[in-house]
């Protein structure tokens, strides 16, 4: 499958971000990973395919509603600051999906 072209968010709060992600992970495949670097946050599938979120990075208030809507694995106390290393980038794992029936468990 061909890489589709990025899709930029342009909303402005939690809700308009949860309606994002759900709206375009439609026509995505599994998400794998989430970008933060000081400029933006990316949202990455398995196909490389990315949703963009620009100027949303460190120490927002939208930046963990991303990483939950995306099923990031992320400790929620090292948000507000960028890792020490040269670039600032770090790179959240996406392993919260959901098996197949979880929700027929009961």
């Amino acid at each position: 499958m061909a890489t589709r072209p990025p899709v930029t968010f342009t909303g402005t709060s939690p809700s308009d971000v949860s309606h994002f992600i759900r709206q375009q992970g439609i026509d995505l495949s599994l998400f794998r990973r989430v970008v933060v670097d000081p400029t933006q946050t990316r949202v990455l599938d398995v196909n490389r395919s990315e949703l963009r979120f620009p100027g949303i990075s460190y120490g927002n208030p939208l930046l963990p509603v991303i990483l939950k809507e995306a099923g990031a694995s992320f400790d929620p106390s090292v948000l507000d600051a960028p890792p020490p290393t040269p670039d600032q980038i770090r790179d959240f794992r996406v392993s919260a999906t959901y098996p197949w029936a979880h929700d027929r468990i009961a």
